[in-house]
């Protein structure tokens, strides 16, 4: 059945749609790399910066499945990384087909997610992501307000574990910080959430087309509004920094 993040190729073939970024040097730690971004995601959140790519109509220019493998393919020797980033990636079951793809190239895999599929996080072949990084977007009390809808805290709490187990020293929380929808009086709640072990990295959110309308006018944080977010959740016991 054709979904609405696929597309017919001329053969009369279903491919998945891809958004690509051929080259980046800041996406992956370490390494150069592309970027991969499937179309869908399970989210709603009205500040998401990638609305092309959450539901239909898509962002013009996506490519299907064979292109993107057919470049990945051309620039492995220059290329040491690809970084799958969405939408939501674990939003779709073939996702580990993908990857192998990738994998079987050469590429070191760095995978993004919103942390809402533990459990195809725990299914995935050890050794087929190189480096996790978990988009926890606010405190479980008021979740919602970040993800446009209700998320469980305990399949957050789980991949939050699965990192801790399989990747203690190759993986990464990120806190969006949104005006209006993140707020200093949770961040006791949020540390005690993520925990120790993993490190949390605090960026601020960027005005521009997003998600839900209302929220592009939202001001960006300044920069001593993030300072004072990673120092309150160092104070917390977090291992916070800036990006």
């Amino acid at each position: 059945m054709l979904d609405q993040w696929s597309q017919k190729t001329q053969d009369g073939q279903v491919t998945p749609l891809y958004g690509l970024v051929k080259t980046t040097l800041l996406d992956y730690p370490g390494l150069v790399s592309a970027v991969l971004f499937t179309a869908g995601c399970n989210l709603r959140c009205p500040w998401c910066q990638n609305p092309g790519l959450v539901q239909a109509p898509w962002d013009e220019g996506l490519l299907g499945e064979a292109e993107v493998m057919a470049f990945l393919q051309k620039r492995r020797k220059v290329l040491q990384g690809v970084v799958v980033t969405g939408g939501e990636p674990l939003f779709h079951p073939d996702l580990p087909r993908l990857l192998s793809q990738i994998k079987a190239l050469g590429y070191q895999i760095k995978l993004d997610t919103n942390g809402t599929y533990p459990d195809r996080l725990e299914a995935l072949e050890a050794g087929l992501v190189d480096y996790l990084a978990f988009d926890l977007k606010n405190s479980p009390s008021v979740y919602a307000r970040s993800a446009g809808l209700p998320v469980k805290a305990e399949k957050l709490r789980q991949t939050l574990d699965w990192m801790r187990a399989h990747h203690p020293h190759s993986s990464e929380v990120r806190l969006t910080w949104v005006p209006g929808l993140n707020e200093p009086e949770t961040l006791e709640e949020y540390a005690s959430f993520v925990g120790s072990g993993l490190p949390v990295w605090v960026q601020a959110y960027r005005p521009g087309p997003v998600l839900d309308p209302a929220f592009a006018s939202v001001r960006a944080p300044t920069p001593a509004e993030i300072d004072s977010v990673v120092e309150t959740l160092k104070t917390l016991g977090v291992e916070a920094k800036k990006r």
